[in-house]
C-alpha cells in the first residue's frame, strides 16, 4: 500500500509537496517529479480540469519500489512566490531544493535520486543535471528541444491540421492562423521579451511573463542535447508519435549518447496515453481529460519499469 505525506520544503520559497513511498523501513531510490507548464497543482489538476496525472504517476513509481515527490509550482497553491514573474532559473532552483530535501530523508538512498521531468519539466531536469548530483534522468515529452522550438512545432502541427479542414472553417483557419503568421507571432513574442527590461510585458492583448520567456530563449535545442551528452549517467527519453506538444523526432539527436535510451511509442500522446481519435490539436485538453482515466500505455509503462530496475540493485 502506498503511503503519502504532505510536506513543506524550504528553499528560496516555501514549496508545497507530497511524498509517496512504499514504507519507511529501509532506504529506497527516489524520483523527483517535475511537472510541465501551466497552473495545475502537484496532482495535475486545476479548476474544471482534473486528470490526477502526476498523482497517478507518483503512485506508479511508489508501487515500483521508489519514493516519489511531486510539488506545486512557484506561486501556485501551497508554494509561495510569484507565478507571474517566476523565471526558468527560479523553477530550476526550486527543483534543486526539492532534490536536496529528498537526499536528507532517512528512507531515501541519497545516491540514487532520479529526476523525472514532463514537458517543460524535461527542460528543467536537463538544466539541473549540471547543477545538482543525480543518478539518472527520465525525460518525458520534452527531451532535446527548447521551448521556442516546441511552440514552432505546435504551429507546424496546427497548420497541417488546418490544411485538411473543409468548408468555411478551414478557409478561416488557413487565412487567420497560417503557419507563417503563427511563427511570426512566436518570433515577435520572444524578441519582445528578450529585449524587455521588465519581468512582465504586454503582448498580443495579454500580460506575459517576460522573464520566463527571456530565460527560455537563452537555451537552444542544441544546448539541451549538449548538456545531456555531458551528463554521463543513465537517461531515458520518451516522446510518443502522437505528442502534440513536442517533436518526437528530436530524440534522434540523442542516438549517439551511450548512456541514453530513447522510446517513441506509436500513437501515444503527451500524457503517455494511446490516442483513440483523430488527435486534433484544437481539442487536446478535452482529449487529456478523457484519456487520463485510462492506464498509461502498456509498453511505455513497461519500458519505464525496466529502465528503473538498474537503480534498485
Amino acid at each position: 500500500m502506498v503511503k503519502e505525506n504532505r510536506v513543506s520544503i524550504k528553499g528560496n520559497v516555501s514549496i508545497g509537496a507530497t511524498v509517496s513511498y512504499p514504507d519507511d523501513s529501509k532506504k529506497y531510490p527516489a524520483i523527483v517529479l517535475i511537472m510541465g507548464t501551466g497552473t495545475t497543482d502537484r496532482d495535475g489538476n486545476e479548476k474544471k480540469f482534473k486528470t490526477d496525472l502526476y498523482k497517478n504517476i507518483a503512485k506508479m513509481f511508489a508501487e515500483f519500489g521508489f519514493v516519489c515527490v511531486r510539488y506545486d509550482k512557484r506561486g501556485t497553491f501551497e508554494t509561495t512566490g510569484d507565478y507571474n514573474t517566476a523565471g526558468l532559473c527560479d523553477l530550476t532552483d526550486d527543483a534543486v531544493s526539492v532534490i536536496r530535501y529528498m537526499k536528507a530523508l532517512p528512507y531515501v538512498d541519497e545516491t540514487k535520486i532520479i529526476v523525472c521531468g514532463h514537458s517543460e519539466g524535461a527542460m528543467i531536469a536537463t538544466l539541473l543535471s549540471s547543477k545538482e548530483d543525480t543518478a539518472g534522468l527520465l525525460l518525458w515529452g520534452g527531451a532535446a528541444i527548447s521551448m521556442k522550438d516546441s511552440l514552432l512545432y505546435q504551429n507546424y502541427l496546427a497548420a497541417e491540421e488546418f490544411a485538411k479542414k473543409k468548408g468555411l472553417l478551414g478557409v478561416l483557419l488557413r487565412s487567420q492562423a497560417s503557419q507563417e503568421k503563427t511563427d511570426a507571432k512566436v518570433n515577435a513574442m520572444f524578441q519582445k521579451c528578450v529585449s524587455a527590461k521588465k519581468d512582465r510585458v504586454f503582448f498580443g492583448g495579454a500580460m506575459l511573463n517576460a522573464k520566463w520567456i527571456r530565460e527560455h530563449a537563452s537555451h537552444s535545442s542544441d544546448e539541451y542535447v549538449e548538456l545531456l551528452k555531458q551528463y554521463g549517467k543513465p537517461i531515458l527519453a520518451i516522446t510518443g508519435t502522437a505528442d502534440n506538444s513536442t517533436d518526437y523526432r528530436r530524440l534522434s539527436a540523442l542516438s549517439e549518447i551511450p548512456n541514453a535510451e530513447c522510446f517513441t511509442p506509436q500513437n501515444v500522446n503527451h500524457i503517455l496515453r494511446e490516442i483513440d481519435d483523430d488527435n486534433s490539436i484544437m481539442n487536446v485538453k478535452k482529449q487529456y481529460s478523457r484519456l487520463a482515466a485510462q492506464p498509461i500505455h502498456f509498453a511505455t509503462k513497461r519500458c519505464i519499469k525496466d529502465w528503473l530496475q538498474q537503480f534498485k540493485a
